[in-house]
C-alpha cells in the first residue's frame, strides 16, 4: 500500500503551502525557496517510507492473536457488558526497529475496542500486547484482522498494513459467568422416571408432609390419615410434597420486531438472557429443558435434555438465532449479496473476482467460499443448513455466517407467518407429548393480528396438562427516548397501540388458563421467569 500522510505530515504540508502563497503574494524569494525546500523534504520522506511495506513482506512480519481467559473475563466466559482481552504478538524478523503509530482490530460497529498507544517493535524480536474489547449483546464476535500503521522517517508519513486473521469469539449469556440465578418456589409439575428438584404437591404417599386437610369428594381413601382423623373426629387427608423431574420448554421469539434498537437494549437481547438464565436454573434443579426459537417459522429446536453438556447446546442454539442468514429471513438481493461477499474477499483474502465492466465471476467466488468453509466443515453441513433458492447462494450465505458478515433481517414478519410460527412452536412444546410440563414463551406478539392459530395450539397444550406462561416485553420501555416533538407524538401513538395489544393479549390468552406477564426493559431477565411462574402458580 502507498504511504499515507500522518497528522504531522498534513500540518507540514499546509504550512508549506501557506508559506508558498505568502512568498508569491509578497514576491519573497526567501519564502518561496524555503517552501520549495520543504516540499523536497516531504518528497524525500515519502520516498524513504515507500519501501517499508515491501521490505516487511520480504522479512515476513508475523501476527497472531487469541482470547485471553485470564483477567477481565468473568468465569472464563465472554459475556455482554463485561470487558475482555485479546492477546496478540508481532514477530519482527528484520533488523530495524518498527515504530507502530496505531493498531486497530477490525470488529463489528457495536463492539467497543480501546485504543492502543504507539509503541516500538525492536528488530529480531517478538512483542506481545493486549487489546481490551467489550461486546454489548449475546452473539458471535468475529475479529476479522488487525490494521497497523507504521511511522516513517520524521513521522510525516505512515505505512498502512493489514493482517487478515479471523478470530471468532462467543459472547455467552450473563448466566454463563456463574452469576447467581433466582430459584422459583414450589412450582407444580408431573413425575418423571427419576427425581429432580421441582416440588409437586400430592395426596397420599410421598416424601414430605405439606398439610392435613378435610376430605373432599374425589380424594382417594388411601390418602386418609386415620389416626389424625380419629383424634379430630372428622376425616382428614394427608397431602405431601415430592421432588420430581419436570420438562420445561422455552419458546423464544427472534423475529424482526424483537431486533429493533441498540444492541444490548433490544427485546431480543432481553429474551435471550431470560431464556438462558431459566435454562441454567432449571438444569441446576434437575429438570429437563427444551428450546424452540421462531421467526416467521421455527428456526431452532433443541429437544429436552439435562446436564452441563445440554446447557452448552442450549447456549449455542440461542447464539445461532443472532446470525440468521436464510433467504426468507433477510432483506438482501442476490446482487447485494454478491457485492458484499466479493468486497469482503478482496479486502480479507486479497482476491478480486470482479471482471471488466463491474461484473463478478460468480462460479470462482462461490468456489473460493466453499473452499474457505471446507477447512472447518468438510462434509458441507454449514452449507446445507442455510435456506436459499440455489446452491451458490447457500454457499455465499453460509460464508457470511461463518465470517460474521451481518445480513439485514426482515423488519416486519409476513402476514400470519409469525402467528403460524408461534402456533407451531407451542404445538412442538406442548402438543406432541402426553407428559405435562411447563412452557415459557417470550414474545412481543407484534405483527400478530389474529391469535386464532396461537389459541388453538395453546388450548391443546393446556389439555395435555401443561402450565403456560407468556412474558410480553413492553415495547415502550425498550424504545429510545424521543428527541423531538415529532418523535414525542409518534411515541405516544405507538404507546397507545402497544398498550391496547398487550391488554387484548392478556385477556385472550388468560381465558385459556395461560399466565401473562408484561415485562419492562429494566427488569432483570434472570428474575423475570421465576417471578412470572410464582404469579402463575398463585393464580392457578
Amino acid at each position: 500500500m502507498l504511504p499515507l500522510p500522518s497528522r504531522h505530515g498534513v500540518i507540514a504540508f499546509l504550512g508549506l503551502v501557506s508559506m508558498l502563497v505568502v512568498g508569491l503574494a509578497f514576491e519573497s524569494s526567501a519564502a518561496i525557496g524555503l517552501a520549495g525546500a520543504g516540499f523536497v523534504g516531504l518528497g524525500a520522506a515519502l520516498a524513504a517510507t515507500l519501501p517499508a511495506g515491501r521490505r516487511l513482506r520480504h522479512q515476513r512480519l508475523e501476527f497472531a492473536w487469541w482470547l485471553d481467559h485470564g483477567t477481565g473475563v468473568a468465569a472464563g466466559s465472554v459475556v455482554p457488558g463485561t470487558p475482555f482481552e485479546v492477546r496478540c504478538f508481532l514477530r519482527h524478523r528484520g533488523s530495524d526497529d518498527l515504530h507502530v503509530a496505531s493498531l486497530e482490530p477490525l470488529v463489528p460497529p457495536e463492539v467497543k475496542a480501546d485504543s492502543t498507544p504507539s509503541f516500538v517493535v525492536p528488530g529480531r524480536s517478538r512483542t506481545e500486547l493486549r487489546i481490551r474489547l467489550m461486546a454489548p449483546a449475546i452473539g458471535r464476535v468475529v475479529l476479522h484482522g488487525l490494521a497497523v500503521r507504521l511511522r516513517g522517517p520524521l513521522g510525516l508519513f505512515e505505512t498502512p498494513l493489514y493482517f487478515p486473521n479471523p478470530l471468532v469469539i462467543k459472547v455467552l449469556p450473563r448466566s454463563a459467568a456463574g452469576a447467581e440465578v433466582a430459584r422459583s418456589a414450589m412450582p407444580r409439575g408431573s413425575a418423571m422416571e427419576r427425581s429432580g428438584k421441582t416440588r409437586v404437591r400430592r395426596r397420599g404417599g410421598g416424601t414430605e408432609l405439606h398439610e392435613l386437610r378435610d376430605l373432599v369428594p374425589g380424594d382417594p381413601f388411601k390418602s386418609i390419615a386415620w389416626k389424625a382423623s380419629a383424634r379430630r373426629g372428622r376425616l382428614l387427608v394427608r397431602e405431601v410434597e415430592q421432588e420430581v423431574q419436570e420438562v420445561r420448554w422455552l419458546i423464544v421469539d427472534v423475529s424482526g420486531t424483537m431486533r429493533g434498537g441498540e444492541p444490548g437494549r433490544r427485546k431480543l437481547d432481553w429474551a435471550l438472557e431470560a431464556a438462558a438464565a431459566e435454562a441454567r436454573r432449571a438444569l441446576a434443579g434437575g429438570d429437563r429443558v427444551g428450546l424452540v426459537a421462531f421467526d416467521t417459522r421455527v428456526v431452532g429446536l433443541v429437544a429436552p435434555g439435562e446436564g452441563k453438556a445440554h446447557r452448552i447446546r442450549l447456549y449455542d442454539a440461542l447464539l445461532a438465532t443472532t446470525e440468521l442468514v436464510d433467504e426468507d429471513l433477510t432483506d438482501l438481493s442476490d446482487e447485494g449479496l454478491l457485492d458484499r461477499v466479493a468486497r469482503y474477499v478482496r479486502q480479507q483474502d486479497g482476491l478480486d473476482f470482479r471482471r471488466r465492466r463491474g461484473t463478478i465471476d460468480v462460479p470462482a467466488l462461490v468456489e473460493h467460499c466453499a473452499r474457505a468453509l471446507g477447512t472447518d466443515d468438510r462434509e458441507g453441513k454449514a452449507i446445507r443448513e442455510v435456506r436459499a433458492s440455489t446452491t451458490a447462494e447457500q454457499t455465499l450465505r453460509a460464508f457470511c455466517r461463518a465470517r460474521g458478515l451481518r445480513l439485514p433481517h426482515h423488519a416486519d414478519p409476513a402476514e400470519r407467518a409469525k402467528a403460524n410460527a408461534l402456533g407451531s412452536a407451542l404445538h412442538l412444546a406442548g402438543g406432541t407429548s402426553r407428559e405435562p410440563g411447563a412452557i415459557f414463551v417470550v414474545t412481543d406478539l407484534d405483527g400478530i393480528t389474529d391469535l386464532e392459530g396461537v389459541l388453538a395450539s395453546l388450548r391443546l397444550a393446556r389439555l395435555h396438562g401443561n402450565r403456560v406462561t407468556f412474558l410480553l416485553p413492553d415495547g415502550r420501555t425498550f424504545a429510545p427516548a424521543p428527541k423531538s416533538p415529532e418523535e414525542e407524538a409518534l411515541h405516544k401513538v405507538y404507546g397507545r397501540s402497544e398498550e391496547r395489544r398487550l391488554r387484548e393479549a392478556r385477556v385472550e390468552l388468560g381465558r385459556l388458563g395461560a399466565h401473562v406477564v408484561v415485562v419492562s426493559a429494566d427488569e432483570p431477565p434472570a428474575l423475570a421467569l421465576p417471578r412470572a411462574e410464582r404469579g402463575g402458580r398463585r393464580a392457578a
